[in-house]
């Protein structure tokens, strides 16, 4: 008989504590599913989503999450919050704070010895946006466009006028084209097509003559006024003028040649009397048009904007798939393509935007469109490609009405072809030329019938070229001044480089060393010492390597003999020399490395001794630079990785290796010893994201401060965002910086020579980029300038030799010829100058006020000193030094 089995009840039972040895087998049971089945932390970096945001990714994350490598070190602690990112003012001065909360973000990272987890601090970087009206985005109630009437205006009221270049003289002429010939007007500077105004109800010509802007009243064809203008070449001429919306005023845009600013007023047609301005400006990006209201809209990063030249204001408009604006600036509306067959129409003076879809899209890859006068029609010119170079490409030009979209009518025509609006907008004129005859045809296209009429018989036209034609209603344009018809005086022309006179010299004071130029021929590296009295002296002809020194001379790694090296200083000449038993290659020391106190050296070689333990192909040699003594390390038997490390920091008795045959890729803390260990800390990938909508993969590079004491490389994080690990080798702590995702060039870390900072063009929220400075230890972000600019391919970025000096050339970053000087140590501005567009500054001198400066067109170096208003010529010496050659040491001044 079965034993009865009784009911456990806890609240009765005085046995119920029998049952707990059950209830937590089972609890750890269920633990064990949970720990094992619960995603792992490391799955995906938890990076705030307001620091996306800020970072300017509206993209959704990727799926799936990209997973966050663990750091090798325990993540660095704040005591405090971390501080906002600081601005610099544009002049010197106080600092002044960016109104930023601080705020932190938890990244788990682990170190491989400890399985509990600690948080990194990720450092936000957050800037000032500026909040583009809701006018500009959202489609608000549009601006009508006019009905499209297509009726002629009667033949007495237009009249037609050409600038042609006469093929006699070169001199463009504005002429009123008759049906047998030319009257002529004017003869314009080069440029006039865009830079003049045919006003007959103000009875009144703006036009550019030898370099100034006149007012001609066209019944006396007396001046009314006339303005000096910039400077201009052939070659760089922009200047540009729009009539305001009242008729009686007009905005005048001019740029100089000399050194590329602009200068912006509004004046009285009548009396040319100041009513804003002038002001000069430094305009972003390119295709620059003027409304009426004196706003300048350009094109900067594939990116519409708008600019304010009273408030000095930039707001982004929107992104474009054309660089290209349709509109003269008077008429109502800007065109731009947001999409590739989608014309989006913008009312500049209220910020409304409309879409029009063509129907059916014009055939082939858009080159340029354009509005009638009246904008009830654009035209748009394409072209259509043959990948067969037995056909020709073909170009088509298509109206379309823009109110509907609709085709109304297409035509195709020549690559040389030009087409030019009527006063209707179902008539253009297009000028071609007859290859078979030889000779020039201007034509009437009638698009509501698409027929052709010749406008001036080809005879008329002669060689003549057209640089601009259009018709304007109202009397004919007569000047009874027949002075404007005089020639003008031709711009400048560019004298080539060869061409030039020679600089004079400017003799320095005293013969003294000036700077070691160094290139490489083949894979010898030659270095050049350059004096003040213009001697060039070969001191190394056959340099294996070099080795910069923190505010000191290089040292250079020569092989004069099979198995003999030297490691020589080019100032002292002092040489430390060893052998070897066998022959080591040149290839061996291509990853050397030198301590961070220049007294030791390893390098990964072959077995170079007989009468030893170690017998592995691959061997770690460490030399004694003081005395040249050497001795082995390890081998690849006792490290099997050794063959394929390469050396990057050496803090102590620790070297770190970056193992590059695998993915991710090792990286090893070697214990020099003895007794010798190596250990692997962590992992970094190969590539740091490959995603689809990125074109190329972002491969992961490994910077290296130049005091080794920093290990800097980027993993992918979140929401297309990536992350800066920093490891410090001397704390053995680490912290992470958030970044958007972004590929990073082998010099995108400007270091300072100490080590301690890094110069660095850091994305903000809008997109572009601004230069920065961060600090390594303090873990913060100074912003040096608060514009808005593009990355190069060249490193703006410039330090003083000791490092506490950090020159900034804008003319790498935007087309402003700019120089800022900053105390990098304190982080602030001390000076900012303009700067010689011909002249390249190459280095910067301890003084924080010198600087060398190599001119890009002839071979002389100068010395620039800063005086407290401008920097000022010390001396001009002709060199035989290429500007490929780079400079690895400045002599104290």
């Amino acid at each position: 008989m079965q034993p009865q089995r009784e009911r456990v009840k806890l609240s009765k039972d005085r046995n119920w504590w029998r049952v707990l040895p059950v209830l937590g087998a089972l609890g750890l049971i269920g633990l064990m599913l949970v720990l094992t089945f619960m995603p792992s932390t490391l799955d995906e970096a938890h990076v705030e989503a307001s620091a996306v945001a800020l970072l300017g990714s509206a993209t959704p994350s990727i799926q799936p999450s990209p997973t966050l490598i663990a750091a090798p070190f325990p993540a660095w602690q704040p005591e405090q919050s971390a501080p906002p990112i600081q601005v610099l003012p544009a002049d010197p001065g106080e600092f002044r704070l960016a109104t930023i909360e601080p705020a932190f973000t938890s990244v788990p990272t682990k170190d491989l010895h400890d399985a509990e987890l600690l948080p990194t601090i990720v450092p936000v970087i957050q800037q000032p946006t500026t909040t583009i009206p809701a006018a500009t985005l959202g489609l608000q109630t549009p601006t009508p466009l006019p009905t499209l009437t297509a009726q002629a205006t009667p033949v007495g009221q237009t009249h037609s006028y050409a600038i042609i270049v006469r093929a006699d003289t070169e001199q463009y002429q504005l002429v009123r084209v008759a049906a047998t010939g030319f009257v002529p007007i004017a003869t314009v500077d080069e440029y006039a097509a865009s830079f003049m105004a045919l006003l007959p109800e103000q009875q009144t010509l703006l036009l550019p003559r030898n370099q100034s802007l006149f007012a001609i009243d066209i019944k006396t064809g007396q001046p009314r006024w006339s303005m000096q203008l910039l400077p201009k070449n052939q070659y760089e001429h922009k200047a540009m003028l729009t009539i305001d919306q009242t008729g009686s005023g007009v905005y005048v845009l001019d740029q100089s040649s000399v050194d590329a600013s602009w200068a912006w007023s509004h004046h009285t047609i009548q009396d040319a009397q100041l009513l804003a301005g002038p002001s000069s400006l430094t305009l972003p990006g390119h295709s620059h048009i003027m409304t009426s209201d004196g706003k300048i809209w350009g094109i900067e990063e594939d990116k519409l904007f708008q600019f304010d030249p009273i408030t000095m204001a930039k707001r982004d408009v929107g992104a474009l798939n054309k660089n290209e604006i349709v509109g003269d600036g008077t008429q109502p509306f800007l065109g731009v393509f947001r999409a590739p067959t989608t014309l989006s129409l913008i009312d500049w003076a209220s910020g409304n935007e409309q879409q029009v879809a063509l129907n059916p899209p014009f055939q082939g890859n858009l080159l340029s469109a354009m509005f009638s006068h009246n904008q009830q029609t654009l035209v748009v010119k394409s072209m259509i490609s043959s990948d067969d170079p037995r056909v020709d490409d073909r170009y088509f030009s298509s109206v379309y009405n823009l109110r509907t979209g609709q085709l109304l009518g297409i035509s195709e025509f020549d690559s040389l072809s030009s087409i030019y609006p009527g006063i209707t907008a179902d008539q253009w004129f297009i000028s071609s030329f007859d290859w078979e005859r030889e000779q020039r045809l201007v034509s009437r296209w009638n698009v509501a019938t698409n027929s052709l009429t010749e406008v001036v018989p080809a005879s008329v036209w002669g060689d003549h070229r057209i640089a601009w034609l259009g018709e304007i209603a109202g009397p004919a344009i007569n000047l009874a001044n027949s002075e404007y018809q005089a020639a003008v005086t031709p711009l400048p022309t560019m004298v080539p480089m060869y061409d030039q006179p020679n600089l004079p010299t400017i003799q320095p004071p005293s013969i003294q060393p000036v700077a070691i130029f160094g290139d490489r021929l083949g894979l010898d590296l030659r270095l050049q010492r350059l004096s003040s009295d213009q001697t060039l002296e070969v001191l190394v002809e056959e340099g294996a390597r070099l080795f910069e020194r923190y505010n000191q001379p290089p040292l250079v790694l020569q092989h004069p003999k099979l198995t003999t090296w030297q490691l020589l200083d080019p100032v002292s000449q002092q040489i430390v020399e060893w052998k070897f038993e066998k022959i080591l290659n040149d290839e061996s020391f291509i990853d050397s490395m030198l301590a961070p106190n220049y007294q030791s050296m390893v390098v990964v070689g072959q077995d170079m001794r007989s009468n030893d333990q170690f017998i592995g192909a691959s061997q770690l040699l460490q030399i004694n630079t003081q005395t040249g003594e050497w001795n082995v390390l390890a081998d690849s038997r006792t490290w099997p990785e050794l063959k394929w490390a390469k050396p990057l920091a050496w803090q102590g008795d620790s070297i770190y290796f970056l193992q590059t045959s695998k993915n991710p890729q090792p990286l090893w803390r070697v214990q020099l010893g003895p007794p010798f260990q190596a250990e692997k800390i962590a992992e970094i990938p190969a590539i740091v994201a490959n995603i689809p909508d990125v074109s190329n993969a972002i491969l992961a590079r490994v910077y290296v401060a130049p005091n080794q004491r920093w290990l800097i490389y980027p993993l992918a994080a979140a929401n297309k965002t990536m992350l800066l690990r920093v490891l410090d080798l001397v704390k053995q702590q680490s912290h992470d910086i958030a970044l958007p995702l972004l590929p990073l060039a082998a010099d995108a870390l400007s270091f300072s020579p100490e080590g301690n900072s890094f110069a660095f063009m850091l994305p903000t929220a809008d997109g572009s980029s601004a230069p920065a400075l961060y600090q390594l230890e303090q873990q913060r972000w100074y912003q040096l300038d608060s514009g808005a600019y593009s990355e190069s391919s060249e490193s703006p970025f410039l330090w003083s030799p000791d490092g506490r000096w950090l020159l900034l050339d804008f003319g790498n970053i935007v087309r402003e010829q700019r120089l800022g000087v900053y105390n990098a140590q304190q982080p602030s501005l001390v000076f900012s100058t303009k700067r010689d567009p011909l002249k390249k500054p190459v280095a910067l001198y301890n003084d924080g006020k010198t600087l060398l400066a190599q001119h890009l067109w002839q071979p002389s170096l100068e010395q620039l000193s800063w005086d407290g208003q401008a920097l000022q010529i010390d001396w001009r010496i002709s060199e035989d030094v290429g500007l490929s050659e780079e400079i690895y040491y400045v002599y104290p001044r």
